[in-house]
């Protein structure tokens, strides 16, 4: 809208664009003009000419037919056969009907006179015919013989007549001629004065606008050149116009006042970043000493392989004094907390996933043995497939905590691994609270809420791990968008199905 309003004001203005719209408007239409004018004049005169030519055409197709049907008439006479009695008929209804067809409107009362005066005549030999004919067929000598006469004589007369009005349109033609040709040249010495005239109209307009435009162009390329140089006290451009060129001149007055403001900014701020620099550089200082101090806490920390170790000893003390059950519980925590130590930027194998689920299901196990069930179904050709690590376990994870950790029945936990057209599908399943469409979009969109979902809202979980960190490190590492659909309703259970290709995408 504000670039609509910027060219309407530019219009209004006396603008460079609207001037030379004008200007080309006009020879345009002094030019269409002068190419209009002639064509019509030639085109009424030739729709005259033509016209007048149909007339001789249609005259000399009418002397044809007349001389037809004398010529049959005069061979019925002398014969009395039936063909030419036939061929009378037909060509007296032809010579009628041409008659009545030829209009005479533009070429003079004269000319319509004779026509009529024809057009009653050819009437009067149709009918002195006509009485020759039904004499003769009667025997009647007398009458035959007048009517015959009578009927030569009028024969006679349309002739002279057709030649007389065929001769009058044909001069009116050659009249008609002359005056195109007349017209023809006085437009042609018109439209060279005209041309040469816009000639030599276009070379001024031509050399005073480009001395109105370059003027000023050329003071403001030597003041720019002045600036590339480093002199920004260059003085404001004057242009006395209030066209294009005008308002580029403001802009660039306008640009170096700010191009000086500018500068004498940036030398303030040098000033101000120098102080700023000796500010940092004590900070540095004070936190190179502090991450020493955190450098020596965490050396103070518990090493987690002490942890391990510790754990791994708890075991075989339970295991030597006849604690089976411990045993194996001290020994599933153990396994699961160095799978959750490992370098999550390796990758690992399905079965290894697999592995540390049940780890982590056996633990829950012992937990809530009269709350939860575990069901693992897996297709062993599936296992060796590479995924990213700790993948699994988080949302099985997700599917006790979130799923069946506050239901009052018997929570079922089911996991799934199979081919599926070269894929492997592993589908992680719970009879628990299930979650709305909506919480699902969020879901795959990203819109999660880590805290509570990662743990850290929430009692039980084992790792910081997300459902949304899970989703953008399956994209990155198989190059998918669409690895992970979750099918769940509120209070019927919860589905969430991975698809793993054959091989990752960096492989």
């Amino acid at each position: 809208m504000k670039k609509d309003r910027n060219r309407l004001h530019l219009w209004h203005r006396n603008s460079l664009k609207k001037r030379l719209i004008l200007y080309f408007m006009a020879i345009i239409i002094i030019m269409s003009a002068l190419n209009i004018f002639p064509y019509y004049t030639i085109s009424v005169l030739m729709s005259r000419m033509s016209s007048t030519f149909e007339l001789n055409v249609q005259l000399n197709h009418l002397n044809n037919t007349l001389e037809q049907l004398n010529y049959a008439y005069e061979n019925y006479l002398e014969t009395k056969h039936s063909k030419s009695l036939d061929d009378y008929y037909r060509y007296s209804y032809d010579l009628w009907e041409e008659v009545n067809a030829i209009q005479i409107d533009n070429s003079g009362i004269d000319n319509a006179l004779v026509m009529k005066d024809i057009r009653n005549m050819v009437s009067s030999y149709l009918d002195e015919m006509d009485e020759a004919v039904k004499a003769r067929r009667s025997r009647m000598v007398d009458d035959y013989l007048y009517h015959h006469n009578e009927s030569t004589k009028i024969h006679q007369y349309i002739v002279e007549y057709i030649q007389k009005l065929n001769n009058t349109l044909f001069f009116q033609n050659t009249d008609r001629y002359t005056s195109i040709r007349k017209s023809i040249r006085l437009v042609e010495t018109l439209n060279i004065g005209v041309l040469f005239s816009i000639f030599i109209l276009s070379i001024v307009l031509i050399l005073w606008f480009t001395y109105r435009i370059t003027k000023p162009i050329f003071e403001l390329s030597r003041a720019a050149d002045e600036i590339t140089h480093g002199n920004f006290d260059v003085p404001s451009v004057k242009v006395d116009t209030d066209d294009e060129i005008g308002i580029m001149a403001e802009a660039f007055n306008r640009m170096t006042a700010s191009i000086r403001q500018y500068i004498h900014e940036i030398n303030e701020k040098v000033e101000l970043e120098r102080k700023l620099q000796e500010k940092e550089m004590e900070n540095l200082i004070m936190k190179t000493n502090l991450r020493e101090a955190e450098l020596h806490a965490l050396q103070s920390q518990i090493n987690p392989h002490f942890l391990f170790n510790t754990l791994n000893a708890g075991a075989q003390l339970a295991m030597m004094e006849g604690a089976d059950r411990a045993c194996s519980f001290i020994e599933n925590a153990a396994e699961l907390f160095r799978y959750n130590m490992r370098n999550l930027d390796k990758p690992v194998t399905i079965g290894d996933e697999i592995r540390n689920v049940e780890n982590y299901m056996h633990l829950l196990n012992e937990r809530f043995a009269d709350k939860i069930e575990f069901i693992l179904e897996k297709d062993d050709s599936v296992l060796e497939r590479k995924i990213p690590c700790m993948i699994l376990q988080p949302i099985v994870e997700n599917a006790f905590i979130h799923g069946i950790g506050d239901v009052e029945y018997l929570g079922v936990i089911g996991v799934s691994v199979r081919e599926q057209e070269g894929d492997a599908v592993i589908s992680i399943r719970d009879n628990g609270k299930g979650m709305s469409a909506k919480r699902i979009t969020q879901i795959l969109g990203g819109d999660t809420n880590e805290r509570n979902e990662a743990g850290g809202g929430h009692e039980g979980h084992t790792n910081g791990i997300g459902l949304n960190n899970i989703i953008n490190r399956l994209k990155i590492f198989y190059s998918l968008e669409t690895v992970l659909d979750i099918y769940s309703e509120p209070g019927q259970g919860t589905e969430v199905v991975l698809h793993i290709p054959q091989e990752p995408a960096w492989f």
